[in-house]
């Protein structure tokens, strides 16, 4: 069985995932689910860039929510719980434990 194509150097995962970043409809939880999914087939680089534009995206809505803002990075309640459950995927393939980071 072959890798499975995500496009020239796996751009094509990665544009997706920055599509459904801070969108706030159907697309966030379609996005998340298949990232959960692909996971451990992603290209390890394509796995680096998204893990560190979550975490960013991550911090960005916990720093908007500590200051009351309007706006949010990761989109509506439903959506943060969607891509913290990406985190969690993420985190516990690479056997962390996430202790010490709070993102509810």
């Amino acid at each position: 069985m072959s890798a499975p194509n995500y496009g020239r150097d796996s751009l094509m995962a990665i544009a997706a995932f920055r599509y459904c970043l801070g969108r706030q409809s159907y697309i966030v939880g379609d996005c998340c689910e298949w990232l959960t999914e692909q996971w451990p087939s992603l290209p390890s680089n394509v796995r680096a860039v998204i893990e560190r534009d979550l975490r960013e995206a991550i911090k960005r809505d916990d720093d908007a929510r500590a200051d009351g803002e309007q706006y949010k990075p990761l989109g509506m309640d439903m959506d943060r719980k969607d891509w913290l459950r990406v985190l969690a995927v993420i985190d516990a393939n690479k056997g962390a434990t996430g202790a010490g980071d709070s993102h509810d």
